[in-house]
């Protein structure tokens, strides 16, 4: 009678097995996130197209959008800067939160107003939120995207971009506390802001894993 052979698994068997396994179980696990994300994301487009953020949400301050970009979202303004880290503007739990202006500021009055966005992407690498704002680092981009347009009360303001750059957050460009015009004239020229400035808009977000990290694009009223 003839005996049958017995076949042992080489070593790369095993570990193509448990690499397997792993990436099963890894895969199960982060489910529920990877749906949350991308309802997250469902959330934030549908939002960033709609025409009348006013009647959801009483913190809906403008439109903020870069003329033939992808740079395109309604803007809410809260009591703090906490709120809309993790809020949508529909008011509802987010992980991508929503763009927000710093809530000490005002476009319509002030000199100098902040708006800020995470630095988020989708599953499939592609940026969303304030992300998009790293298309500024391309020469090409920034030479065909030389404004940023605030729609405030069926108005249009206009900002030239004079400036894109990544810091941190000690920046002085963080800066809203102006007693007089004499100190904005002087911030103003810090930032390297065109001669006879009377507004400052700054575009805010984080650069990936870097927590101190920031990239600002900046720009000056157009009268």
């Amino acid at each position: 009678m003839r005996k049958c052979k017995k076949y042992r698994k080489n070593n790369s068997s095993y570990i193509f097995e448990a690499i397997a396994i792993i990436a099963f179980t890894v895969t199960i696990i982060l489910m529920p996130d990877i749906i949350h994300y991308c309802i997250d994301e469902k959330t934030s487009t549908e939002i960033s197209d709609s025409s009348d953020i006013s009647r959801i949400n009483e913190d809906y301050y403008c439109r903020l959008f870069v003329p033939n970009s992808d740079i395109a979202f309604p803007v809410v303004r809260g009591t703090d800067n906490s709120k809309y880290l993790h809020t949508a503007v529909t008011g509802e739990e987010s992980e991508l939160g929503a763009i927000f202006m710093d809530y000490r500021c005002d476009a319509s009055t002030l000199p100098h107003t902040i708006i800020y966005g995470h630095d988020a992407q989708d599953l499939d690498g592609e940026p969303l939120m304030f992300g998009r704002l790293r298309n500024f680092l391309e020469e090409d981009f920034i030479n065909n995207h030389t404004e940023i347009c605030l729609y405030i009360d069926d108005k249009i303001k206009r900002y030239d971009i004079f400036a894109v750059k990544v810091t941190d957050i000690n920046d002085e460009a963080y800066n809203l506390d102006f007693s007089n015009e004499s100190e904005f004239n002087e911030f103003a020229d810090r930032m390297g802001a065109p001669e006879n400035t009377e507004e400052i808009l700054t575009l805010s977000t984080c650069l990936g894993g870097e927590n101190n990290m920031r990239l600002l694009v900046q720009g000056t009223l157009v009268n």
